[in-house]
């Protein structure tokens, strides 16, 4: 088992390659066999050093996702929710991501999908609205997107 400082050190390094989260943080101690009296100290250590702050991964990984992995809003939530990161932390990660670029990115692919599927039938509306979904952007956006027939370039 590793000592305070050699777990601190290394989780140290492991927070210093990019922004992590409390949980992960966590469990990268426990798989490092760290004695668990130290976790919480060594957590509260780096959060005082500024290594660990969730704020910060959260805005980051909001971002990050939406602009390199096209997720919406919903998926990442959902995602931050599992990290175990505060709605509050969530909120304003979201409120972080411009809202004129999700809408223009979300129109992007839903014209891609709707040129990829040819017609503007109800049932190619549905199936646009599913694909949307599916990468985590809000049905009711969607929708009110699609029913616009402006957006439909084909």
């Amino acid at each position: 088992a590793l000592d305070f400082g050699q777990s601190y050190r290394k989780a140290a390094d492991f927070c210093a390659i990019q922004d992590r989260c409390n949980s992960e943080i966590r469990s990268k101690l426990k798989y490092w066999n760290t004695d668990s009296s130290y976790i919480d100290d060594i957590i509260s250590k780096l959060v005082e050093e500024g290594f660990l702050n969730e704020k910060r991964f959260a805005i980051n990984y909001a971002g990050g996702k939406f602009r390199i992995n096209g997720w919406g809003k919903i998926k990442i939530t959902s995602e931050l929710r599992m990290r175990g990161i505060p709605s509050s932390l969530i909120q304003e990660a979201l409120a972080a991501i411009d809202e004129d670029d999700y809408i223009s990115y979300l129109k992007e692919i839903l014209q891609k999908k709707m040129r990829q599927l040819g017609s503007l039938s109800p049932a190619n509306r549905q199936k646009a609205v599913f694909f949307a979904a599916s990468r985590g952007f809000e049905p009711t956006l969607v929708s009110s997107l699609l029913k616009n027939n402006d957006l439909i370039d084909l």
